[in-house]
């Protein structure tokens, strides 16, 4: 294969139940400076509630800023609370960044931003 990925960034949120804010997002895969031999199939972001996927957004971004395509978004885990967004398995080497926009099925909702890097 054309990469061995190297992935940074673990993101933590953290929200109490009377802010107005979505569920804690308790983990994101790629996790911080983990070391891939292949480039994951999807980015994974897990959060504590579920996730009200139609209001949901993720936006896969180059080192220049240019947003590329993905797969269709979907959830899994308990109740739906794990959003993932298929990627290419032939990306190239470069930085990218995700940022993501989710909404919880209570209404309330976080954004975050977290970047990968895919070495040759």
């Amino acid at each position: 294969m054309k990469s061995i990925a190297s992935f940074c960034l673990f993101a933590f949120l953290l929200f109490t139940a009377s802010e107005a804010s979505a569920a804690l997002e308790q983990a994101s895969l790629p996790s911080q400076q983990q070391e891939q031999q292949l480039v994951p199939a999807n980015l994974e972001l897990t959060f504590t509630g579920p996730v009200d996927l139609a209001r949901s957004t993720a936006v896969l971004l180059d080192a220049q800023g240019m947003a590329l395509p993905t797969g269709k978004p979907f959830l899994s885990g308990p109740e739906g609370s794990i959003f993932k967004i298929p990627l290419d398995p032939a990306m190239a080497p470069g930085l990218y960044t995700v940022d993501w926009r989710v909404l919880s099925m209570d209404g309330r909702s976080a954004e975050g931003r977290y970047q990968f890097r895919v070495d040759p």
